[in-house]
């Protein structure tokens, strides 16, 4: 049986990076639990608003947005992003994790 979702407060902190890739900046915004400090959201902005990478990365971050509120471990999210890659966790998607995983040190 899965674990109880965690929903956010209404009111959150939210802290903001920038990522870079050869090609694209993307602004990557966490939304913040103020009662346990947990990252509990993710949005990512940087894509052209309407096109299919904008859309695939708002469903993307809404998906992990409900992963972590279910309380998905962020190494096993890198774990299975890097699992039988060649390029390992490249992806903004797998950025963005890591970049959580930093915030939280």
């Amino acid at each position: 049986m899965p674990s109880k979702r965690q929903r956010m407060h209404n009111r959150r902190h939210n802290v903001t990076n920038v990522i870079e890739t050869n090609t694209d900046r993307y602004h990557v915004s966490f939304g913040i639990d103020p009662g346990t400090l947990d990252i509990g959201e993710v949005f990512i902005r940087g894509s052209k608003i309407g096109s299919d990478m904008d859309i695939l990365l708002d469903d993307a971050t809404v998906v992990l947005s409900l992963a972590l509120q279910y309380g998905v471990p962020l190494d096993q999210l890198i774990h299975s992003l890097h699992s039988g890659r060649e390029e390992g966790g490249e992806s903004i998607l797998a950025r963005s994790i890591a970049l959580m995983q930093k915030e939280r040190e």
